[in-house]
């Protein structure tokens, strides 16, 4: 069995920052995530998304934060377990480790930092398996790249603020861009509607899609209707982006052996950010104490207390203050400056 100093489940913003501060500060971690890269919700949500809460950055999208991220980390070389569930964690009393059971291997670890934001998630699809064929090949509940939209004419559905914003970036890229929702109004902020309403991008609502299907040269057809007539719309278009939100799971360790304290979906913490369990720890949106504020800059100072507080417990002499500014990294070390 692989054996690890920490386990850190979620490889989000604040699971790669605190997985950067562990390693420099010299502890072994290994970074865990379900999905195939790295980056969370901020990279599958609203990678085109500024982000404003982020110290030293005027604003930085999304997809930017988490190259940005990524880069920092992969310079200490932690480990990683991509494409990897936590099935079960359990604490061995004889070995003082915990043991973590995953949809491949298992591993043990000295101490597990719970970094998994609000849990595991999925897009909400359409109903009825609407375009369930053409996933990926036409119909999109992520968009990774726009320049797959590139000179396309393209369907955003949802009236959310990540649908609006979905739109507004695909436009600037898009032969032409619709955008459909089954009310009349958005639910975005009032700054990106003054956006919508002076840009190019065509509102078609209130309408459902109810039907999609590929034609013979490759275009999609989407049959729209209302709620209340029988009035069908049909567009011809080149890809259809779905954005209806998404599910979340927060109740990943709820069938775990490793039973944390849980109050209002979080895992309740201590001032070090320790759970009611020993050696396992919580970061980020997961994490639940009074007056909690759910940032990207609050999940950051959390990583560091964890690793921290880890440190104070399997690593004493290491435990002291690390001032960066004497240290430079150098061929995936850490060394100090003469």
């Amino acid at each position: 069995m692989k054996h690890t100093q920490v386990a850190i489940i979620g490889a989000g913003p604040v699971g790669l920052f605190t997985a950067f501060y562990a390693r420099l500060r010299g502890l072994d971690v290994t970074l865990i995530d379900s999905l195939e890269n790295v980056g969370g919700q901020v990279n599958h949500l609203y990678p085109q998304k500024d982000i404003l809460d982020v110290p030293g950055y005027v604003k930085i999208e999304g997809e930017a934060l988490i190259r940005q991220l990524a880069e920092q980390t992969q310079q200490l070389n932690p480990n990683y377990m991509l494409e990897t569930t936590v099935t079960d964690v359990a604490y061995d009393a004889v070995g003082q480790t915990f043991i973590l059971q995953t949809n491949h291997d298992a591993l043990q670890a000295d101490r597990v930092i719970l970094a998994i934001g609000h849990g595991a998630f999925e897009p909400k699809r359409l109903p009825d398996g609407i375009g369930a064929d053409l996933e990926g090949e036409g119909v999109y509940y992520v968009v990774d790249d726009l320049n797959k939209f590139k000179d396309q004419i393209v369907l955003v559905a949802g009236g959310g603020d990540t649908a609006v914003d979905q739109a507004l970036a695909i436009a600037k890229v898009a032969k032409k861009v619709y955008l459909t929702h089954r009310r009349d109004r958005f639910r975005a902020m009032a700054y990106t509607l003054d956006q919508l309403a002076v840009s190019s991008i065509e509102r078609v609502t209130p309408y459902n899609i109810t039907a999609i299907s590929k034609t013979a040269d490759g275009e999609l057809e989407v049959t729209l209707n209302t709620s209340t007539t029988e009035v069908a719309q049909q567009l011809m278009v080149d890809a259809v982006v779905v954005n209806y939100g998404f599910k979340s799971d927060s109740q990943l360790f709820e069938q775990w052996r490793c039973q944390p304290t849980v109050a209002r979906q979080r895992c309740v913490v201590q001032q070090n950010m320790q759970s009611s369990v020993p050696g396992l720890y919580a970061v980020g949106d997961i994490a639940g104490y009074a007056n909690k504020t759910d940032l990207i800059a609050t999940g950051f100072g959390e990583g560091t207390i964890a690793v921290n507080g880890i440190l104070q417990d399997l690593e004493p002499a290491l435990a002291g203050p690390l001032h960066s500014s004497g240290y430079i990294i150098q061929d995936g070390q850490v060394d100090p400056l003469q």
